[in-house]
């Protein structure tokens, strides 16, 4: 019995003893862990790059050893090549779309102990920039019509001390602003927004209103307008 009870007691002890061990290894092994990729050290050299062509470029950094990388969408590593823990050098092809307005590339840096992350600019050739400079005008010069489509041709309103008047396009001003004239030759600005808010524009007074199909019934007035008010109004296409 004394013997059971000597070999159980070195157990115990055995188990005591190998227990903060293993706890102490553990710890060891997360210790261990290879330190994060830093890139602190600059960004990528050319810091921009052609379009529809593959440039080397050179990434200057920290902890790089194991690293391979992966871009956004403007751009796409063809090579990457680790010289030292502090450079990678890389072929990076420009494969950015002409409707793209973001001009930047994302480039991250993957190794076991984390990732990291800079950009690099993607430069449009002369005739890309053209085309995507003609796209912009074209989207600006559909949106412009359809602003003014909206404020229609002509408004009939109707005010609350019964006053009537009637508004009849004239074109756009320089800012691009519907403008609008009475009888009486009196300016004002029209403008409906697209979820269908009328702004009715002149000296020292504001009138608005919501437009439903071709009519606004809930107008109301601000400022030193005349007649003041609320009011409701009639559009024509």
């Amino acid at each position: 019995m004394r013997a059971i009870r000597r070999v159980a007691v070195c157990a115990a002890l055995m188990i005591v003893f190998l227990l903060p061990c293993a706890g102490i290894a553990q710890a060891a092994e997360k210790s261990a862990k290879p330190p994060a990729p830093d890139l602190h050290a600059g960004g990528v050299q050319p810091s921009s790059i052609p379009n529809d062509a593959t440039t080397e470029v050179t990434l200057p950094g920290f902890h790089l050893t194991g690293a391979h990388m992966t871009s956004g969408e403007q751009c796409s590593v063809v090579s990457t090549t680790v010289v030292s823990d502090n450079e990678i050098k890389m072929k990076i092809k420009g494969i950015r779309k002409t409707e793209d307005k973001d001009s930047q590339c994302t480039l991250t840096v993957h190794t076991p102990g984390g990732t990291a992350s800079t950009w690099i600019v993607i430069e449009l050739t002369d005739a890309e920039q053209q085309e995507q400079d003609a796209q912009t005008r074209a989207t600006e010069m559909k949106a412009a019509q359809a602003f003014m489509q909206r404020s229609g041709k002509a408004w009939h309103l109707v005010f609350a001390n019964g006053a009537t008047e009637s508004y009849t396009s004239t074109g756009s001003n320089d800012d691009g602003a519907p403008v609008f004239e009475n009888q009486a030759g009196t300016s004002v600005k029209i403008m409906v927004s697209n979820d269908n808010i009328v702004m009715i524009l002149e000296q020292d007074c504001m009138r608005s209103g919501k437009l439903a199909g071709n009519q606004v019934k809930n107008g109301q007035s601000q400022g030193a307008c005349s007649p003041p008010g609320s009011w409701t109004a009639t559009v024509s296409q």
